[in-house]
């Protein structure tokens, strides 16, 4: 148990960081649910992404907890199913996916100094810092740039209304350019034949 916790301390940190906060980024997921994510909660073969059982998402104020379930895309199955395979078994062995040294959860506050320590690592600017929950507004925003509905970014991130996602959206300064663009292109490809299949 000792040799395995010095193992964990040596290499899996920084490799079960990176997964965590790439499951943070992409499921757009509050850093107490996946702190509270279990092995179980992986479905690879649920969905054509795979999808994550969120048992704990956030509810109203006495309701108790909302489970939902969240696809893992833009490679996310893939970069779990890496942590599952090569970098959890560094950790002691229990049923947490993102755990500690010891195999318990990551506290919220131990994951958002984690971040901050990334970043001062990294050598960012203090000004160009972001907090664990900037992952989950990056992630409503981003998708919402691609052209993911609303109701299905709000469905993702758990919240009851699209007004709550829609405070979420920070669309980037180009947004309304890259839009127009992209409308024109596909206006262009439907009168020259090239949208239509034969």
């Amino acid at each position: 148990m000792k040799q395995r916790i010095a193992t964990a301390r040596k290499y899996g940190p920084a490799a079960r960081d990176y997964a965590l906060f790439r499951t943070l980024y992409h499921a757009g997921l509050r850093s107490e649910e996946a702190s509270l994510l279990e092995k179980p909660d992986v479905h690879f073969v649920r969905g054509p992404f795979g999808k994550l059982h969120v048992r704990f998402g956030k509810g109203a104020h006495t309701s108790g907890p909302r489970p939902r379930w969240v696809p893992m895309l833009d490679g996310l199955d893939l970069v779990l199913r890496w942590f599952l395979e090569d970098v959890r078994p560094k950790f002691p062995d229990s049923p947490v996916l993102f755990a500690d040294e010891s195999g318990g959860n990551l506290h919220r506050g131990t994951i958002r100094n984690r971040l901050r320590y990334l970043m001062e690592l990294e050598g960012r600017p203090p000004s160009e810092r972001f907090s664990p929950h900037a992952l989950r507004r990056a992630c409503a925003t981003h998708n919402y740039e691609r052209g993911v509905d609303l109701v299905a970014i709000q469905q993702m991130l758990g919240h009851w209304t699209v007004s709550s996602t829609m405070r979420y959206v920070r669309p980037s300064a180009t947004f309304i350019e890259d839009a127009y663009q992209r409308a024109v292109a596909g206006t262009l490809a439907e009168l020259t034949g090239k949208g239509t299949t034969a």
